[in-house]
């Protein structure tokens, strides 16, 4: 059996990336903290067939269809009203381990089927056309839908799990991981989360899934899975720009210095854009910290080669400021996206540097919509393939067992099969073969540099048991 498996993500998200940003951290770190720390494995050996192909976990291309998963899955909600009334019981329900009674009694099979032809559809367009226009689409919705992927359609593979129906489990959580992947088609930061936190559900469900008596080996389906659901470069260019293309008055091209009345009218906008609805500053107090913070904006635009000292004493306050956030904000965002593109220990550095200068400059407004948790996020995505790698080592020692009377190896050395690497810290995981041959812990080495309270810790108790 499994130990408790625990939701990630679970907190109910703002409905649009404005109200969203400044949460995004605050959240990765939970669902970071909320990760189990062991969880026990009781396995079955099994042998990988080299002349069999595995179940895939994402449908291959040619296997996919036509449409827009999007349009399916947002009428999920508009069609499937009557879950809303014990969304508390189901969310409780999906919690519950495999074989629990309560799970059995939950009913959720009406809304399975139009999960899965969404789940093997090749496109997903969120911007879809509604009668011929075009409509954006509520990022509230997305994350509705997100709850249906995690809550109903993970009571029902714990019921196909309890029923040994693994076929039927396996299409389950396949469907998770492609309508993770049309949720990560989006390209925001949030709809990412949204995308990693499906994908996160759906490994916790494969965890069940290894560990039922008959599972075949599903190593070579774990290597075959990309490392995120969503697409990495275009969410960080998207979401770098994010404050550019929410200001009304740039979508004209940056005023000139002397343009006061727009410099005015990108200031108030960007007021309205990051304060407190409920506490929102007067004209007057607006204007009074504009005044005070345009020194320190003349001071960056001239210490960063954009203004001469006089060109930058001769533009409004307005003009100082908003400029200053502007170009603090693109630099931030460069560097961002060079730091992803790098292998993951020297991304690390990177943005641990890089949360030091994203809060070193700080004036008394926000930089919206920057925060100084840019490696806390980076780790939290980089979760999902240490996970699957992790597993793919468990399906090695699997296949140990199964050719070796159903004991595990003294090392990961050997194995037959190699053990896959920590994709993150560039390690091997950490294996310790227990008094019996057949019980052992495999867990997750710590990354290299980062700080104990940093470290996303996860260990199996892994014992192999007889059909």
């Amino acid at each position: 059996m499994i130990g408790p498996i625990r939701s990630h993500c679970r907190h109910g998200l703002a409905a649009s990336c404005v109200a969203v940003a400044a949460f995004l951290l605050a959240i990765s770190s939970e669902a970071m903290a909320d990760d189990p720390v062991e969880i026990v494995l009781a396995l079955h050996p099994a042998r990988i067939d080299p002349f069999a192909a595995p179940p895939r976990l994402l449908s291959a291309d040619p296997d996919l269809g036509p449409g827009n998963a999007a349009v399916v899955l947002n009428g999920l909600m508009a069609e499937r009203q009557g879950y809303w009334n014990s969304w508390d019981t189901i969310y409780d329900d999906a919690r519950l381990p495999v074989g629990d009674p309560r799970i059995a009694a939950t009913e959720v099979a009406g809304i399975i089927p139009d999960m899965i032809r969404a789940g093997l559809i090749r496109d997903a367009d969120w911007n879809h056309p509604v009668r011929e226009v075009g409509a954006n689409v509520y990022l509230g919705d997305m994350q509705m839908v997100r709850g249906l992927l995690e809550r109903p359609l993970t009571i029902w593979i714990k019921q196909t799990l309890a029923e040994r129906n693994l076929t039927a489990a396996t299409e389950g959580i396949r469907t998770q991981l492609a309508c993770a992947r049309h949720m990560g088609n989006a390209p925001f930061f949030i709809t990412a989360m949204q995308a990693h936190a499906v994908g996160t559900v759906a490994i916790d469900n494969l965890e069940y899934l290894v560990a039922q008596p008959g599972c075949p080996n599903l190593c070579w389906s774990f290597s075959v899975l990309p490392p995120l659901l969503f697409d990495g470069p275009s969410m960080l260019e998207w979401h770098t720009r994010l404050l550019e293309l929410s200001l009304p008055r740039l979508k004209m091209g940056i005023p000139n210095d002397s343009d006061d009345q727009a410099w005015q009218q990108i200031a108030s906008d960007y007021f309205d854009l990051i304060e407190d609805s409920k506490n929102p500053l007067t004209p007057e107090q607006r204007a009074d910290l504009i005044l005070r913070c345009a020194p320190l904006g003349r001071e960056r635009l001239v210490q960063r080669g954009i203004l001469s000292a006089d060109a930058a004493m001769a533009i409004s306050p307005e003009a100082a400021v908003m400029r200053a956030i502007l170009d603090h904000h693109a630099d931030i965002g460069r560097q961002m996206r060079l730091a992803w593109a790098l292998p993951p220990s020297e991304a690390i550095g990177q943005l641990a540097k890089l949360d030091g200068l994203a809060g070193a400059w700080d004036f008394g407004i926000d930089s919206w919509p920057l925060a100084n948790g840019f490696l806390k996020d980076f780790l939290f995505f980089k979760g999902f393939s240490r996970r699957t790698a992790m597993l793919g080592t468990v399906e090695s020692l699997r296949h140990h067992a199964a050719t070796h009377d159903g004991e595990l190896p003294a090392a990961l050395a050997d194995l037959v099969y190699a053990a896959r690497r920590d994709p993150v810290a560039g390690l091997p995981f950490t294996y310790i073969r227990g008094d019996a041959p057949t019980t052992a812990t495999l867990s997750m080495p710590d990354i290299p540099g980062l700080p104990d309270d940093s470290q996303q810790r996860r260990t199996y108790k892994i014992e192999m048991v007889s059909p």
